[in-house]
């Protein structure tokens, strides 16, 4: 398959439960920014619980099941492919720190949707202190961790815009 790189699981093996979990249902193997098109099935996610009016009060539980999911899925994957740090198919991580900030920004509006996608990118693909360093946590935990970070960074950011904007009005 062309779109599978090197350091992929072979086609045979992209059907395993922790693997189609671990890259949420194939979207992390897109040919090019995998962490964003992972992202962006939660966006598509997130849009649709709140055109469907069941977005309050789900993103925290929402991101906690997700977290969960990923260490689990992260544990099994990792056993696997021991040779493989943080595989950039694996975006399950992503999908729990986007549903964190979202969590954390009790999104109750479509701006408040799009800003926290499009902060957690930023922090998630910068990797600004402290991000980065959560990355040296071993094992799955460091997978999720630095993703979690990016997450709370990306809801600060958004409050801190917030705040800043209702001053100046």
């Amino acid at each position: 398959m062309a779109f599978l790189r090197d350091t992929d699981p072979s086609p045979r093996e992209l059907f395993l439960p922790a693997i189609l979990v671990g890259s949420l249902g194939l979207s992390g193997f897109v040919p090019r920014a995998r962490g964003t098109a992972g992202t962006a099935v939660c966006l598509l996610v997130g849009l649709g619980l709140f055109v469907v009016d069941l977005h309050a009060g789900l993103w925290l539980p929402l991101a906690a099941a997700t977290a969960a999911f990923s260490w689990i899925a992260g544990s099994q994957v990792l056993r696997r492919l021991p040779d493989l740090k943080d595989p950039s198919w694996f975006v399950m991580d992503e999908a729990a720190g986007y549903f964190l900030t979202l969590g954390l920004l009790r999104a109750d509006s479509l701006l408040a949707i799009l800003a926290g996608f499009l902060t957690f990118r930023f922090y998630d693909i910068a990797k600004p202190w402290p991000v980065r360093s959560f990355e040296r946590i071993p094992g799955s935990l460091g997978i999720l961790a630095d993703d979690l970070a990016a997450g709370v960074l990306a809801a600060w950011t958004c409050f801190a815009v917030t705040a800043i904007s209702s001053a100046l009005v």
